[in-house]
């Protein structure tokens, strides 16, 4: 990799990071600041304009509008492909980003149809990000600093959290202890907020116009096989996928199909479901239970947040300097080590929090959980430490994933498809986590997270397991073929056949055998 790379990878790394920060500043808050403008109870003139006289439609809102987003990102993953290989990374980034500031401008003087509207655009360029933001990704890593770049990324990416939540917990500590300024987001404050939040999303898409478009690096991208012909003469055989054979918007969408057709790709959408219903679970579960139990003072979810994005900063940094270590020890045990910590968080919110605290505000006395005891489950560290964890073990899932599709799918007609069926599957694993949260109690939602992180972990090492043996074996295969210091190899690469060259050998080879 040269210089051109890390600077690909630290701009992108960056324009997420401003981008993000806006919008997940804005997730954190948009209920409490929706409710508030079209609540009848925060408004003195009830009936005024834009204002709701259902109140429990007023704080459902902002739940909605979320549900609208995961849905349109999941819609827009298939449509994102084909967007991507007709524009291009580069433009993609550039234009969904600005999608991006459309939502959040739109919170300035929020009303419902401009929410809804604006959570509808939101979404369809959040597949068109997130597919686009794969692509550059792998165009600007080498097969063996794929885990390094992943962790650089998901580094820089989850420093966002850690603005939100700052501003969450200085809000809600200068104001506790006034019931109404809790309830009620100032209109004026609320204002301020998101135009500033605009301005930083603006930035963070001029920063994007700056990555610039490369060619995906050669190093270990190559298809190869050795074949053995009648007569006792090595071939070496390289092959490259053919050229399109149809319009570039139809042959992103087959390649996706095709993809997820095959039995590594089915594996990984069982991994991808788990983190789509984990996310739902860090981004707006856990903040929920540990507002709504009210031995907690408030300003404990913005203090929760902050040691989630801890979490994913910790594990981002460390797996990115450990990068090129994990891909020769394996990923396998980085995920193994996100799942324990994942089961850990999932026993400790059994025991400590109270099982309707994810649908209503727990009073202080009935503040108990599985254990019954109060005291255990109001201790701060307790939601801390899963706190962190919680982001540390999302870390281990999302570099792991972004590393192996790297590797598996170098190419960039392979590339953009696989990282939209990643993010379809894990939108629409979040959409539904998000309906159920206000339907199961937290104990089922509990239940539900054990079983996908047991399946997904397993399906996930599978696949990790079968990639590593199967480079293992093309690794010996291709060093024997040079291991005669007489012998000489040139390769032709034709389209969709294979071509033989034959190398004089010694030894009479194996077998045809294709990798």
């Amino acid at each position: 990799m040269d210089s051109k790379n890390w600077t690909n990878i630290v701009v992108l790394g960056f324009g997420f990071f401003l981008l993000f920060s806006a919008f997940q500043t804005t997730v954190f808050i948009q209920t409490l600041t929706i409710s508030s403008y079209l609540s009848p109870n925060c408004n003195n003139e009830s009936g005024g304009f834009g204002v709701l006289s259902d109140q429990k439609f007023a704080d459902r809102v902002g739940y909605l509008s979320g549900a609208i987003i995961y849905m349109m990102v999941a819609i827009g993953n298939w449509v994102s492909v084909s967007i991507v290989a007709v524009v291009g990374a580069k433009w993609s980034l550039v234009v969904s980003g600005f999608l991006y500031v459309v939502y959040i401008a739109c919170l300035i003087r929020p009303l419902v149809y401009t929410v809804f509207i604006g959570a509808f655009i939101l979404g369809a360029g959040g597949g068109v990000l997130w597919t686009a933001q794969g692509q550059v990704l792998i165009q600007n890593s080498s097969k063996e600093r794929m885990g390094t770049t992943s962790g650089i990324f998901w580094f820089m990416l989850q420093l966002s959290l850690v603005v939100g939540s700052i501003y969450l917990f200085t809000y809600f500590y200068l104001e506790n202890g006034d019931k109404h300024k809790l309830d009620c987001f100032p209109h004026l404050q609320n204002n301020i907020l998101f135009t500033i939040l605009t301005f930083v999303a603006i930035c963070g898409v001029v920063v994007l116009m700056f990555v610039t478009p490369k060619q995906k690096l050669s190093t270990g991208s190559s298809e190869g096989s050795l074949n053995t012909n009648t007569s006792g003469q090595t071939s070496i055989v390289l092959i490259r996928e053919s050229s399109m054979q149809y319009h570039p918007i139809f042959q992103a969408i087959i390649n996706a199909f095709k993809m997820l057709a095959t039995k590594d790709m089915l594996l990984l959408c069982i991994t991808f479901v788990y983190t789509g219903y984990e996310l739902n679970f860090w981004s707006g579960v856990y903040g929920t239970i540990v507002g709504r139990t009210l031995a907690f003072p408030k300003y404990y979810v913005g203090l929760a947040l902050l040691f989630i994005g801890l979490g994913e900063i910790a594990g981002g940094g460390l797996f990115g300097i450990l990068g090129s270590y994990t891909n020769r020890w394996g990923r396998d045990y980085i995920v193994l080590l996100g799942f324990i910590f994942h089961m850990i968080v999932y026993l400790c919110v059994f025991f400590f929090f109270p099982e309707k605290s994810i649908s209503g505000n727990i009073a202080k006395d009935d503040s108990h959980g599985a254990l019954g005891i109060y005291g255990i489950m109001a201790n701060p560290y307790v939601v801390m430490i899963s706190a962190f964890l919680l982001g540390f073990g999302d870390a281990c899932y999302n570099t792991q994933i972004y590393s192996l599709i790297g590797v598996m799918y170098p190419s960039d007609d392979k590339s953009a498809p696989a990282m939209a069926l990643y993010k379809f599957f894990q939108s629409i694993a979040a959409m539904v986590g998000f309906f159920t949260s206000t339907i199961l109690l937290l104990q089922w939602q509990l239940l539900i997270l054990v079983l996908l992180g047991v399946v997904g972990t397993i399906s996930f090492c599978i696949v990790e397991w079968e990639y590593f043996i199967l480079e293992e074996h093309r690794n010996r295969t291709l060093t024997l073929s040079y291991e005669d210091p007489s012998s000489s190899a040139h390769y032709d690469v034709l389209p969709k056949t294979k071509t033989h060259v034959n190398v004089d050998s010694d030894e009479n080879l194996s077998d045809s055998s294709t990798y």
